[in-house]
């Protein structure tokens, strides 16, 4: 069985509910997304039955793009999307990045970003024969690594968007929200965190940017971002950072911050307890409010959903589909909120296994992050050293992962 570091790369190789959404009896479509460069990259598309306990069946569910960490594959994420899927109520797109998983090439920094363009021209193009996507309703979610990928995504989705307007009619729409979590505000500041005694020659030498501070102040769509407040991997005043970074600049709209305080890189979606589900909830349902008020035209047809959706408090067994009556709170006026409860991972007895991410993340996360520091940090051309390809300067990218 071919692995990374101990954790099986494709998920077919994966422990049993880390294989395939159908483990957990959730409808699912795979989708390859075919990339500029003749890169394929594979990705599951959980999604809810037309009419299946919605609020409102003439109201398409929202969709949530989910751009995963630095380690393992999709499938390390199925606990994860299967309470997005059940807590939110929205549709959730895993996308796995080249050479990750059952996708083709090797993992560059340049790469990871045609595949996020990729995505939204494949949601665009194929807007008729996707039957459980609106394009209108799609967020982007991205944690650790994948927080880069996903502003990257929403910055290019803004300019293919605004570039359009003059000639087409409609133009290409906007993501509904960008929700980020435990994400980095640039390489260049991880290097300094991670490798601080070369952190003086890094101007020198620094071959890879991952530049997402430059990117928030620029952008436009409602924007959450989700912190763990004893993140020591990712420290955690690069998202307050990038949070005041995005309420600084000049465009206003949505912005909101939900700190989970006990909250560490990995884990803060299992820690955040009610209170980070009913965050996201909430940012999700003021988003596509702004959004439908933006642009009135293209939701005319539709009722807004109602604001009295509930949600289950998070638990790490099987879910069912029993509901309790807690409802969510109105707009608070502040926008940041905290978690102040955390939600124990149970050890046994768990039928979800919610501990896959985790275990595949803290197995590598440490190690692939020093990786993308140090390969920052090389000038050389294109190596294979150690089972870890290494990409050439023209290519922005760097080691990422090991590769089989």
């Amino acid at each position: 069985m071919s692995s990374i570091n101990g954790v099986p790369r494709r998920p077919s190789e994966n422990p049993r509910r880390y294989r395939s959404p159908s483990e957990y009896d959730i409808p699912f479509e795979t989708h390859l997304i075919p990339c500029r460069d003749g890169v394929t990259i594979h990705s599951w598309l959980l999604y809810h039955p037309s009419g299946a306990n919605q609020v409102d069946a003439q109201v398409q569910l929202p969709t949530i793009l989910f751009f995963h960490g630095n380690a393992g594959s999709i499938g390390l994420r199925l606990p994860n999307a299967h309470q997005m899927h059940h807590y939110l109520h929205a549709n959730v797109w895993l996308i796995e990045y080249r050479g990750y998983g059952d996708s083709d090439g090797v993992p560059s920094e340049a790469g990871l970003k045609l595949d996020a363009e990729a995505v939204w021209d494949y949601i665009i193009a194929n807007n008729e024969n996707l039957r459980h996507v609106d394009p209108r309703k799609v967020f982007v979610f991205g944690r650790s690594l994948g927080g880069a990928v996903a502003l990257h995504l929403a910055r290019y989705a803004e300019s293919r968007h605004y570039d359009s307007r003059g000639t087409l009619n409609p133009p290409p729409p906007l993501p509904a929200g960008i929700l980020v979590e435990n994400t980095f505000t640039c390489i260049s500041d991880m290097v300094d965190h991670l490798l601080p005694i070369v952190a003086p020659l890094k101007s020198l030498v620094l071959r890879i940017s991952w530049d997402s501070f430059s990117i928030v102040p620029k952008l436009t769509v409602p924007t959450l971002f989700l912190a763990g407040a004893k993140d020591t991997l990712v420290p955690h005043e690069h998202m307050l950072r990038l949070y005041r970074e995005r309420k600084a600049g000049k465009v206003h709209s949505v912005v909101r911050m939900h700190i989970v305080k006990d909250g560490t890189h990995n884990e803060t979606w299992m820690q955040g307890g009610k209170e980070y589900w009913m965050a996201i909830q909430s940012f999700l349902r003021e988003a596509l409010f702004a959004h439908s008020a933006a642009f009135p035209s293209a939701f005319a047809a539709e009722r807004p959903p109602s604001s009295n959706n509930s949600i289950n408090m998070p638990v790490q067994r099987k879910i069912t589909s029993q509901k309790t009556s807690s409802t969510l709170p109105g707009m608070s006026e502040s926008s940041i909120s905290t978690s102040t409860t955390m939600c124990q991972t149970e050890s046994k007895n768990t039928e979800i296994g919610m501990g896959g991410e985790d275990a595949a993340e803290m197995i590598s996360s440490v190690g692939n992050f020093m990786g993308m520091a140090r390969e920052a940090l090389k000038s050389s051309s294109t190596v294979k050293s150690g089972g870890v390809a290494i990409a050439d300067s023209s290519s922005g990218g760097g080691a990422y992962k090991k590769r089989d």
